[in-house]
């Protein structure tokens, strides 16, 4: 029997048939008046003003099949969606997801993303009240995210920095999800279906044509750290509830999601101001990741400068004002000049720049 035709696949089993399976991971809640099933969800929002984004994960650009799982999208998809949310102060309510792919996707596929999805969702409060299947010549996935502002809550956007303000990120480490990357890419490191993190002590130990080789043979007392950064950037898990419980008292916020100088450089294009980030609160994070780092044939301030994927909140405050769960990592200081840099480490530019997906 060929794989489009047997029990168990996309096509076999028909949208009816894989709708089916995955409801049974997807809970209901006092807020669902309707919920999957009908022509659209019915959700009874606690605020007056709504705050709606969207996102889309596409297989070769997002996410590489060999170096993660099914249940790891449908957790990274969450958080990047979530986190848009929070980074606006509101509270995440309800997610709707559409995802395509090919024929003769395993339905167990499926079901593992609507897992992962689903249970990072609730724990942010969140349920996946609906969405669609569709056909694609690769997988994607595409979640809107829909949160709520009370009446009097306002919603912290980029543009509220001010000079003399601190910028602070609500994580302990940062660097993380880029050196996960790293590992993946340099071929020695596999990811099993089931999320299972395999480190091949030698060279070329992914069974799948990696972008990069990296040449130094990595040591098996990195195992441990090398899984957890792997894990980390599939899977990132960072405290999300800062951005609508403490971060509302924050002048400005986003989530970090395409690395610190790209992102620091937003906030400040938006409030008019620059960016000057303290190298000695950043050393620690590069102190944490140089052994991996230089078995990787990578420098840990390019990981932490300009990886992304963090999603963590990244935010500023007035001084003495930075609230439990931030740390201090830099200060607002006036723009000067049209052609002054807008992002500085120690009051130097910083070469390179983090993520864009047009670059």
């Amino acid at each position: 029997m060929s794989q489009q035709q047997s029990p168990g696949t996309s096509e076999h089993l028909g949208e009816a048939g894989i709708l089916a399976r995955l409801l049974t991971h997807v809970p209901g809640g006092d807020r669902v008046e309707v919920g999957p099933g009908d022509d659209a969800a019915v959700v009874d929002l606690p605020g007056t003003r709504l705050v709606i984004t969207t996102d889309t994960m596409v297989e070769g650009f997002d996410f590489l099949a060999h170096t993660t799982c099914p249940r790891w999208i449908g957790h990274k998809a969450a958080v990047q969606n979530l986190a848009d949310v929070a980074a606006m102060s509101a509270r995440p309510i309800a997610l709707v997801a559409a995802v395509s792919t090919p024929a003769g996707t395993p339905a167990d596929w499926f079901e593992q993303v609507t897992e992962g999805l689903t249970r990072r969702a609730g724990e942010d409060g969140a349920q996946l009240v609906g969405g669609d299947l569709g056909r694609a010549d690769r997988p994607t996935l595409t979640i809107t995210a829909v949160g709520a502002l009370r009446e009097g809550e306002r919603a912290v956007l980029r543009s509220g920095a001010r000079p003399g303000d601190v910028l602070a990120i609500g994580s302990p480490a940062l660097g993380r999800s880029a050196a996960g990357l790293a590992a993946v890419l340099s071929g020695r490191v596999q990811v099993k279906g089931d999320g299972t993190v395999v480190i091949a002590p030698g060279k070329g130990g992914n069974p799948a044509p990696p972008s990069h080789h990296a040449t130094t043979p990595l040591d098996p007392a990195l195992n441990t750290q090398l899984e957890g950064l792997v894990a980390w950037h599939n899977a990132p898990d960072p405290d999300l509830s800062l951005g609508w419980t403490s971060g509302r008292a924050a002048t400005a916020m986003m989530d970090l999601s395409d690395g610190l100088v790209r992102d620091g450089g937003r906030i400040a294009v938006a409030s008019g101001v620059q960016v000057d980030l303290h190298a000695t609160a950043l050393s620690g994070d590069v102190d944490a990741l140089a052994v991996s780092a230089s078995a990787l044939d990578a420098d840990p301030w390019d990981w932490v400068l300009h990886g992304g994927e963090e999603h963590a909140m990244l935010a500023t405050f007035a001084p003495g004002a930075v609230p439990q769960g931030f740390r201090v990592i830099g200060v607002i200081r006036e723009h000067v000049g049209q052609s002054a840099p807008r992002v500085l480490l120690d009051g130097e530019p910083i070469s390179g720049e983090g993520f864009d997906h047009f670059g």
